[in-house]
């Protein structure tokens, strides 16, 4: 119960703090820090909301550029992640479509997948398979963290050190008793109490001495006995990525120097310019008194009327770019649309796709004037079927037979009987002309003429 009232003192004011340092960009690393240690301090046995704010703002002051690369990275990992449950979003209708015949509204327009509604799922999904990882990386801070304090990392690696050595230790001991313990037992006893003063005995120098206490000292098992050295940072050592991030901080410093000048000079020159206009308007020895008020006032008024003038002439000339590329887009529209070639409505692989349905409706008008009203059947075929396509009643495809329009037009338009007599009568006008080669009589291209208008008016 403590923990979740830590929680609940802590995580609620991350629901707007966070949206505006992410506004602001650069402290939302250390407010991300503070809230997710929050979340690993918080869940301790008997934390207080104080004590736990107070360590997290600790938290998140450490170490901030591996915090920083650290939100990169995984920054990165969780777009692939949310671009993996996205395809998998778009995959998954397709297969149910394809192996099951099931119909959706992903399978019939694509803009389906752009929804608010899609967009948010995928997004939570994404963020519940990244949040554990997250939750991970900022345990590890804390630890860490908290380590520079206790010292909790040395006493785990001790841990992991000290049951493996304690045999090899236990038999050392036994062997250097044992030795040691043979040539005192061995020794005779002097009688002349004197003679032990003149036993031999090996001195150690003070060089060898101090080389043999430099050598127990470099042991790992007394090294992190000693003070922790303060390291220097050397720009040689630095990494790739920290390389290439001050590369980028000096070239956009670079770049801000320059337009910083670029700005300077055009204000100057621009100050020369309204200087120059005072000398050709009042004369190069006319001087202005700054404590008359009709004076200044003139001056300003001057000054805003040039800077008016300015004004109106830049957009001017936005406006005449403006027209000037419209008119130029317009030229190469009507061109490409000049370029786009009839199709032969003999060939067998002409389809509806390759036209809108307004192209097709004007061939078969031209095809009616000549009098070829087999191919004017035809065009009015496949502009019912651009029609419906674009309504998103059916999708176009080489493979699909005029029945297998038929079928899919019956699925998709269960609501409308009218439709779907209309296309069904039309669709065995035109197999028996196309297919059948009967003859094409005015009162079968008017039948199909005014079911083509009820398929519009659907």
């Amino acid at each position: 119960v403590r923990v979740a009232l830590v929680q609940i003192a802590i995580q609620p004011s991350g629901l707007f703090i966070l949206p505006l340092a992410l506004m602001f960009t650069l402290p939302f690393g250390w407010v991300y820090a503070f809230y997710q240690s929050a979340t690993a301090l918080g869940a301790e046995d008997g934390a207080e909301v104080k004590r736990v704010f107070k360590r997290a703002i600790q938290q998140a002051q450490l170490w901030p550029k591996q915090n920083h690369l650290l939100l990169a990275i995984l920054a990165l990992f969780g777009l692939v992640v949310f671009l993996d449950v996205t395809i998998g979003f778009f995959q998954i209708p397709a297969l149910l479509k394809t192996v099951l015949g099931v119909e959706s509204a992903f399978t019939r327009g694509g803009w389906s997948f752009f929804n608010t509604t899609f967009l948010a799922t995928v997004w939570g999904l994404t963020y519940l398979l990244l949040d554990p990882l997250l939750k991970a990386v900022y345990l590890l801070r804390c630890f860490y963290g908290e380590s520079l304090q206790t010292g909790e990392d040395l006493k785990v690696e001790l841990k992991q050190f000290v049951p493996g050595t304690r045999g090899a230790v236990t038999v050392l001991v036994l062997l250097a008793l044992w030795i040691g313990a043979g040539p005192l037992s061995a020794a005779p006893v002097s009688e002349n109490p004197h003679s032990a003063l003149r036993a031999p005995h090996s001195e150690i120098s003070p060089p060898d001495l101090d080389r043999a206490i430099e050598q127990v000292i470099n042991q790992r098992e007394f090294n992190w006995r000693l003070p922790r050295e303060k390291r220097v940072d050397d720009p040689g050592q630095k990494g790739i990525f920290a390389s290439f991030v001050d590369g980028m901080l000096e070239t956009i410093r670079a770049w801000s120097k320059t337009l910083a000048r670029w700005v300077k000079a055009a204000v100057t020159w621009l100050a020369d310019v309204l200087d120059w206009l005072k000398e050709k308007v009042f004369g190069k020895n006319k001087t202005f008194s700054t404590k008359g008020r009709s004076d200044s006032s003139w001056m300003t008024s001057l000054q805003i009327l040039i800077f008016v003038l300015l004004a109106l002439a830049t957009c001017a000339a936005g406006v005449l770019f403006y027209r000037t590329w419209r008119q130029r887009r317009r030229r190469t529209e009507v061109a490409s649309e000049a370029v786009v070639a009839v199709p032969d409505l003999a060939d067998e692989n002409v389809t509806a796709g390759q036209l809108p349905e307004d192209d097709w409706l004007r061939l078969a008008r031209e095809l009616l004037s000549k009098g070829e009203l087999r191919f004017a059947l035809r065009a009015l075929y496949l502009a019912s079927l651009a029609h419906l396509a674009q309504r998103d009643m059916i999708s176009l495809a080489k493979f699909k037979s005029n029945r297998d329009y038929e079928q899919e037009l019956r699925r998709r338009a269960r609501a409308l009987p009218d439709l779907q007599d209309a296309f069904a009568e039309n669709v065995g006008i035109f197999d028996r002309v196309w297919y059948g080669l009967h003859d094409v009589t005015r009162e079968a291209l008017q039948r199909f003429q005014i079911n083509l208008e009820k398929i519009q008016a659907c």
